[in-house]
């Protein structure tokens, strides 16, 4: 539920509460200066990733022909859906048919000088037993027995490669599937697959029962999404329609698009009604969670760290609001960890116990130092221990940022503006989780129905300009 003042009044808030900062008093006082304000309610949320891509053929076969010459007959076309060994393309036959022929013919000759070689050899034989003829002449007859023995098998060798390449004229489909391409049109010449070119390309079938989509996702988001996750697809072609699919696979390799890294994701859907055609435009949403009957919060009223820490400045509010944290759940386990998978939380006390090893104190206890005691105790170390605190900052914040991709309900510090007794602005931590494009789960620091303020980030830049402007042109009344 969202409560908006006027465009103008709101307007007026903003540059009265700029003004207010610059003129040295703080905006936490006028907390009801017309800010639009949001109130936490329970819903159920749902976070996707969104990338748009192309609908493609998962499997495509290039049809080419075993046989070379004229092409007489095309008996499909582009579009149309056929069986597997169903006639597609069928070649002039006169130049197999012929050489078909002079291998029948070939055939008849070899088996012919084979069975007068063979009794040829039987008659030498039985003399050479009379002593009749030489040693000599048997052994030619042998040889010559051999050798119309080898002519008859490549006769008929050469009649079955025959008998095939006149069955190659008629080009049968390879699969069940659409043809989604043709090249080639009644007379024109092809060249064989047998050829040093590869042969010519006549058609190209595809089975479009099931499709996949291509999209292209942010390396910044590609660490939430897995195979097997569920995504909903919507082409412009059917508006009203919603395909779900299922993610198939990452492919390992990026692709830099105007220094943006993207991984290519590959999204498979069942095609069963023939309405998705390859070249299609989609755009596709991968859910990577759900939460249902959590509370939540417009995510206009919410702030991250770096947010909050820069309209702490511009609205001149105490810094030491920054140093709250909120007690979730997993923070009152005795063993400080919750679930059984690697979170944020186990990555802080993996770092905490290195830090107690190094003999620095632990990120909790850093945690509960003010600002200015944070600031001497840093000044306070040796340049070695202060690298090594950087160091272990550094690492804290990255494990927490990875887990962070890895599990988008992973909790979050944040903070919301509310108005205090007293009626000021003040700062208030929370913990958030799961997100979508208008909501996002407020896992502990809220109950159902409290209201935020809604304050612009744009503050932050507007109380810049006018800080500049204090400094630029010495304006009485603008001093701090």
């Amino acid at each position: 539920m969202i409560r908006n003042t006027t465009r103008g009044a709101a307007l007026a808030a903003i540059l009265a509460a700029v003004v207010v900062a610059a003129c040295g008093t703080s905006a936490a006082d006028e907390a009801g200066m017309g800010l639009a304000t949001v109130s936490a309610e329970v819903m159920d949320i749902t976070s996707a990733v969104a990338a748009t891509g192309t609908i493609e053929p998962i499997r495509v076969i290039d049809v080419k022909s075993q046989a070379s010459g004229e092409v007489l007959q095309v008996a499909v076309e582009l579009g149309e859906e056929v069986e597997r060994g169903a006639l597609l393309v069928r070649i002039d036959p006169r130049d197999v048919r012929n050489a078909h022929d002079q291998a029948v013919a070939d055939l008849d000759v070899a088996e012919a000088r084979y069975t007068v070689a063979q009794r040829k050899l039987e008659r030498t034989a039985n003399l050479k037993d009379s002593q009749v003829v030489t040693e000599e002449e048997y052994e030619d007859a042998l040889l010559e027995q051999a050798n119309a023995k080898a002519a008859l098998v490549k006769a008929k060798t050469n009649l079955e490669l025959a008998a095939d390449r006149l069955n190659d004229v008629a080009v049968g489909a390879p699969i069940t599937g659409t043809v989604v391409e043709k090249t080639v049109e009644e007379g024109q010449i092809i060249t064989s697959a047998k050829e040093v070119t590869g042969g010519t390309i006549m058609l190209r079938m595809a089975d479009l029962n099931e499709v996949q989509v291509r999209t292209l996702v942010d390396e910044t988001d590609i660490g939430s999404i897995r195979a097997g996750l569920e995504a909903q697809i919507k082409v412009e072609a059917y508006p009203d329609r919603e395909f779900s699919g299922l993610v198939l696979q990452i492919e390992p390799q990026a692709v830099v698009e105007q220094n943006v890294t993207l991984f290519a994701v590959l999204t498979r859907i069942q095609n069963r009604e023939g309405l998705l055609k390859p070249g299609m435009n989609a755009d596709v949403e991968i859910e990577v969670g759900a939460r249902n009957g959590v509370l939540a919060l417009p995510n206009g009223g919410i702030k991250t760290v770096d947010e909050a820490r820069a309209l702490v400045d511009a609205l001149g509010l105490d810094p030491e609001l920054l140093q709250q944290r909120v007690e979730t759940e997993d923070d009152r386990r005795p063993d400080g960890v919750g679930g059984g998978e690697a979170t944020a939380d186990d990555s802080e006390e993996r770092a905490t116990e290195a830090s107690d090893d190094s003999g620095l104190p632990s990120m909790q206890q850093i945690q509960a130092m003010s600002q200015d005691e944070r600031r001497k105790f840093m000044q306070n170390l040796s340049a070695g221990d202060r690298q090594r605190m950087i160091g272990m900052f550094q690492q804290l914040r990255e494990q927490r940022q990875r887990a962070q991709r890895a599990d988008p309900a992973s909790p979050k510090p944040a903070f919301v503006f509310v108005e205090t007794p007293e009626g000021q602005l003040t700062l208030k931590p929370i913990t958030i989780g799961l997100s979508d494009w208008e909501y996002t789960e407020v896992m502990a620091g809220l109950a159902e129905d409290d209201v935020v303020f809604q304050v612009p980030q744009g503050l932050v830049q507007q109380s810049e300009m006018l800080e500049f402007m204090r400094r630029r042109t010495s304006m009485p009344g603008m001093g701090r």
